[in-house]
């Protein structure tokens, strides 16, 4: 006859049983273990009598003074001392893991903010809550929509004209569109102008700017002028043509005064009611853990105070 290699089953051994019996050889004593694992002295000796039964052997003698393991007994203990430090072990890697995950919050921001409002403000947050930690995902427009559509980041900062299909847009602060021209521009010497005085000149827009393009396209078709703005894709090519002297610009506030030069002057216009709205963005169908709705609440009460005081 073969007997099977398989090793024995572990499937009726149950581990509150285990580390009951664990404790009854620690302490000496069903009373104390009972006590300390607040629970009845029966329910103790149950437990202890059903591994036995299960084994099939005698773990525990009683002396006069205290109980005591016996050989077999001897032998599991060590075994189970050793598999029940392991477990803990395992347990308190995945509550480490758990903790620092959820502490942990992820942010998409558009480069503007990122090198703006967005560092002061986590200063500011993680001194207050130093427990929590704040990766900052600084990205393109379009990829920081898709960060937090498809779940690598927890929410996103931005600006942004009407809301993306499956985001939920939550207003931070709005600021008003200022002219930017040359500084030996025509128009560099006047602090407010009209729709009808920058009309002649070439217009330069950044390409994500779709709700301000329809807005001047219909001030310009309302004036009977022509609309055909450049349009760029990043900042820093928009900034480099209009100080060569190819055209003008339209930029929210804290965007045109922050990167103010004595190259260019900025400008208001006394006839165009323009805005950008900034704000932070989670999926449609997103909860939120507690830290980052936390940090989404702080950015609602300091962020547009933060804006403001960087230009």
């Amino acid at each position: 006859m073969n007997k099977s290699l398989d090793p024995p089953s572990l499937t009726r051994l149950e581990l509150a049983e285990l580390e009951t019996f664990l404790w009854v050889v620690r302490e000496g004593s069903f009373s104390v273990a009972a006590r300390k694992l607040h629970l009845s002295q029966p329910a103790v000796t149950n437990r202890v009598k059903r591994l036995e039964d299960k084994l099939r052997v005698k773990l525990l003698v009683r002396t006069t003074r205290r109980v005591e393991a016996t050989p077999d007994g001897e032998r599991l203990r060590d075994a189970a001392e050793r598999a029940v430090a392991g477990l803990r072990e395992a347990l308190r890697h995945f509550q480490v893991a758990s903790d620092y995950e959820r502490n942990t919050v992820t942010v998409a921001v558009t480069p503007m903010l990122s090198a703006t409002v967005m560092p002061s403000l986590i200063h500011a947050y993680t001194e207050r809550y130093p427990d929590v930690r704040i990766v900052l995902h600084d990205l393109p427009y379009d990829q920081v929509l898709r960060e937090v559509a498809e779940g690598r980041a927890d929410l996103a900062v931005a600006a942004l004209d009407g809301t993306p299909r499956g985001l939920r847009f939550q207003t931070l602060a709005e600021e008003p569109m200022l002219l930017v021209v040359p500084a030996r521009h025509a128009l560099a010497d006047q602090q407010t102008v009209t729709m009808d005085m920058i009309l002649p000149y070439p217009l330069m827009m950044l390409d994500r700017y779709k709700s301000l393009f329809k807005r001047l396209k219909d001030e310009y078709a309302a004036r009977g002028a022509p609309f055909s703005p450049a349009t760029i894709a990043t900042l820093p090519t928009l900034l480099g043509m209009i100080d060569a002297g190819n055209g003008i610009t339209l930029l929210p506030r804290s965007m045109a005064q922050n990167n103010g030069r004595r190259s260019r002057v900025t400008l208001s216009i006394s006839d165009l009611d323009a805005s950008r709205r900034y704000g932070s963005l989670v999926a449609s169908k997103a909860e939120l853990n507690a830290a980052a709705a936390n940090f989404q609440a702080y950015l609602r009460k300091n962020f547009k105070a933060t804006l403001e005081s960087i230009v």
